[in-house]
């Protein structure tokens, strides 16, 4: 087939669909800059892409077309390739894993989904959808246009020449590409995936060893009566890091946040200690950083939790039974059906769905912790024959951190819930994918976790209860920056001195502030210290 083009007009024609098509997948979304030079590289990934097409122009149109439209749909998967291998990082922490980050595109739509105000989501979702197309045309029409470029003998020819030479003289040489290409990330993804399979059953059978250990030396038979009955509430902060007792730009406030904790604990008798530990993850995930705690193994994916919840090791909650506690899980965010969640052992699961909240959501928060903490004490604390044992997962203090509940005084006001219509709420500027500017309303929101748990236990905790306030991972990477410590604050307070004498003797610190330099331990320590201290 020949061309009615001059033959130099096909080789621009070719030489501007390759440029095209190598900075739309140059662009590097979400970060970073929208415009750089960058785009302007000519991408290995394009031009490898196009040597089979440019060989299967040989034999025309119809082999041709069959070639060129997987091909091009191999281009838009990498484009989608390359956003997530930006996107994780970005906030994780960590690398773009395709067998388990694939699991979260729900997640991924629902985070955005709630934490948007109204309209905002909508008027997102229209933008991106646009953008989407656009891409999709475009690169339509560039490949189109390289195809017709290559069915021209001489410009097909010359661009294999082309490539030969270069690829032997890189290949001879050893010359890096300007980037890695983004198709050999893909492939080790794709090739990871038996193995990391393979590496869960390895897993599996190291937390069978472990349960087998522990069976052995703290077995759930011999219980926690070193507590002698003591209520004990564990409340996990979101988002709570080491990052706000690290950085000059949060300390501050941070430190004028737990001096008036501190002054409310002391005006009503509690002592505290505090330490860090290390969690499993970094900026979400944070079912990671509650397996870890409650099993007392580190689990840093979800194929590794998967193997802990087969697995025989008892849970936090099993202990707490054998004493005769009451053991409740409080778990106000989770809004979709969790059956992983009866592998925890509590006698009674509360989820969002469970409270007959009547107000407005915060964000992904579909309700303020302050109504949680007072619908569960009128639940359970008021009416209470047992001594209980409550972990509560606190919430509003997850990211994006732009829609807040204000903290309500008179704690006989709250409710159903339904106050909060009448009250008005602490909005924020921010919006995902940019979260550089959230480090106000992220340390508003820890103030506001600290606050009515102040108040909370200043009013409601009149009993010699142990109580553990955890964060479970640093903010997201944005607000912390690289390099950062995965380190979670821990504090520990009670009006009895003696259930704080088994941490100070684990180098807990007295205070609010954690002094411990690095490293710090892992978050799985806690249980099997806690077993032993306890027992």
């Amino acid at each position: 087939m020949k061309s009615e083009k001059p033959f130099y007009q096909l080789l621009i024609q070719l030489t501007a669909a390759f440029l095209f098509l190598s900075a739309l997948l140059n662009l590097n979304y979400p970060a970073g800059r929208f415009f750089s030079p960058q785009l302007l590289l000519p991408s290995v990934d394009v031009w490898l892409l196009l040597i089979p097409l440019a060989l299967a122009a040989w034999a025309g149109g119809r082999l041709l077309f069959w070639t060129g439209l997987p091909l091009w749909v191999f281009f838009l998967v990498l484009r989608l390739f390359r956003i997530a291998d930006t996107t994780v990082p970005m906030y994780l922490n960590r690398p773009f894993n395709l067998a388990i980050d694939s699991g979260y595109l729900f997640d991924l739509y629902d985070l955005l989904k709630t934490s948007a105000r109204q309209g905002e989501f909508l008027l997102q979702s229209v933008n991106i959808a646009v953008v989407a197309l656009g891409v999709v045309i475009s690169s339509w029409y560039a490949w189109r246009a390289a195809t017709r470029a290559l069915l021209a003998h001489r410009v097909r020819l010359s661009f294999l020449l082309v490539s030969g030479v270069l690829l032997g003289a890189g290949h001879l040489c050893q010359l890096p590409p300007t980037q890695p290409p983004v198709m050999v990330r893909f492939g080790r993804e794709l090739l990871s995936v038996p193995r990391q399979r393979a590496q869960q059953r390895a897993v599996l059978a190291r937390i069978e060893t472990t349960a087998r250990d522990r069976k052995i030396h703290a077995s759930p038979d011999k219980g926690l009566e070193g507590l002698r009955g003591a209520d004990v509430l564990l409340f996990m902060v979101e988002s709570y890091g080491h990052i706000v007792f690290n950085r000059p730009s949060y300390q501050p406030a941070m430190e004028a946040t737990m001096a008036g904790f501190a002054e409310i604990l002391e005006e009503h008798g509690f002592m505290a200690v505090s330490s860090y530990l290390t969690s499993p993850t970094y900026g979400g995930a944070s079912w990671l950083a509650h397996s870890t705690l409650e099993f007392g193994v580190r689990v840093e994916n979800d194929l590794e939790e998967k193997a802990l919840l087969r697995s025989t090791l008892p849970p936090l909650a099993a202990y707490f039974h054998r004493s005769g506690y009451r053991t409740v899980s409080v778990m106000p965010g989770t809004r979709f059906s969790y059956p992983e969640g009866a592998v925890f052992g509590y006698n009674r699961f509360y989820y969002a769905w469970d409270f007959g909240y009547q107000g407005p959501t915060f964000g992904w928060a579909p309700m303020s912790d302050q109504f949680v903490l007072d619908w569960v004490r009128r639940r359970e604390l008021a009416e209470r024959r047992q001594p209980l044992f409550i972990r509560y997962v606190l919430i509003s203090s997850h990211a994006a951190f732009s829609i807040q509940p204000p903290f309500l005084a008179d704690w006989r006001e709250i409710g159903d819930g339904s106050i909060y219509h009448d009250r008005q709420l602490v909005y924020y500027p921010i919006h995902w994918p940019n979260l550089h500017n959230a480090g106000g309303a992220y340390l508003r929101s820890l103030d506001y976790e600290f606050t009515i748990l102040g108040d909370y236990l200043a009013k409601f905790v009149d009993t010699d209860t142990l109580i553990i306030i955890m964060g479970d991972h640093q903010p997201n990477l944005q607000l912390t920056g690289k390099g950062e410590p995965w380190s979670v604050p821990v504090h520990v307070i009670s009006r009895n001195p003696r259930l704080l004498e088994p941490f100070q003797k684990r180098s807990y610190t007295s205070g609010l502030i954690p002094a411990q330099p690095l490293p710090h331990a892992g978050m799985e320590t806690f249980l099997p210290n806690f077993l032993l201290d306890f027992r």
